[in-house]
């Protein structure tokens, strides 16, 4: 009964109340969204969507009937034509163009659609990286990976050599393909067809210099320096590296004994896995984008202490005039190598 009458008693001193905000007079016109990137040797390829207010719950915002102007090296070359495929960025439809871009043209994309304001953006393709060579090293190491001690860690060494000219941007990634296997019924055992599967390999980079400087001392503090991610590759500029042949020092894994001292065969005949390194040059505009999405991403106390509200948030970089999204550019080298068993 007690509990009750001081129910009633603090019900009286606090009441609830209840405020209704509308934010439909907050909603902004929307605006075109341009998302491409150019790269040497692929056909060119770009989605069009639109803003959307908080309020939408999601909305469906590609747009298939723009009209998408190529330009290249300052000359008109065609109006991109709509497909309604399922584009690399994950959009449903996009357009298209027959050209293929080489190193050194200068792109620039202009969309128009009624009802919104002309957007556009212009880039130059980058040169292509030198990339020289890929190894499969250990390190010894004393971590502790899920509970277990490994003796050696695995590093992808990744080696190229940068251009003297100052300001140049990379981003590298790593994927790894592995046999397939195919059932014969006739001998009704497993085999291999020779076809192989690849996925993207889930690097860490916190061991090379080139992306340990984003730690800050705080991360170091409050253990967060241990890992570096980057699912699909890594973003880093020539900073420290400038006009150096330099490897890069990627880690893939643990192991209990090094690379060197790893099975030549295996037991069941199995065709070996192979490693594929991926090194692209950037457009500044690029590595500012994609920089900002992998800062995004880090388990930093940046962002802790930007999601409770004590810290500026990270600023995706957009270089598309009177719009937003990305147009940029990039120029890729591969070498594939063999991994060791066991590995």
């Amino acid at each position: 009964m007690k509990y009750c009458i001081l129910f009633i008693l603090l019900s009286t001193l606090f009441p609830s109340c209840v405020k209704y905000v509308d934010l439909e007079h907050l909603r902004p016109e929307p605006k075109l969204v341009l998302n491409s990137v150019v790269q040497t040797g692929y056909p060119l390829t770009a989605t069009v969507t639109r803003t959307w207010f908080y309020t939408d719950n999601n909305p469906n915002v590609t747009i298939k009937d723009a009209k998408v102007s190529l330009y290249v090296n300052g000359q008109y070359l065609e109006d991109m034509l709509w497909s309604g495929d399922i584009s690399e960025y994950n959009s449903i439809g996009y357009y298209c163009s027959g050209y293929i871009p080489s190193e050194g043209d200068k792109v620039r994309l202009e969309v128009r659609k009624e009802g919104f304001k002309e957007v556009s953006a212009e880039c130059e393709l980058p040169v292509k990286p030198e990339l020289l060579k890929v190894e499969i090293v250990s390190e010894r190491s004393n971590d502790d990976l899920y509970g277990s001690s490994y003796n050696y860690r695995t590093i992808c060494k990744t080696t190229f050599k940068d251009d003297p000219k100052e300001g140049d941007c990379y981003l590298v990634r790593v994927a790894r393909g592995s046999p397939e296997r195919e059932y014969d019924f006739e001998k009704e055992e497993w085999g291999y067809p020779g076809t192989y599967s690849w996925r993207e390999i889930s690097v860490d980079y916190v061991y090379e210099p080139v992306f340990k400087d984003k730690i800050t001392i705080l991360d170091e503090l409050f253990g967060n320096a241990d890992w570096l991610s980057g699912y699909n590759g890594r973003p880093f500029s020539d900073e420290l590296i400038n006009g150096m042949e330099y490897s890069l020092k990627l880690g893939i894994g643990h192991s209990d004994y090094p690379s060197s001292q790893s099975p030549d065969t295996d037991s069941d005949n199995t065709p070996p896995s192979y490693m594929k390194v991926y090194l692209y040059t950037l457009s500044k505009a690029y590595y500012q984008y994609l920089m900002a999405l992998a800062e995004l991403d880090d388990h930093s106390v940046n962002n802790d202490l930007m999601d409770a509200g004590l810290a500026e948030p990270v600023r995706v970089t957009s270089n598309i005039i009177g719009g937003s999204g990305i147009l940029g550019a990039a120029s890729v080298d591969t070498i594939t190598v063999e991994i060791p068993y066991g590995l």
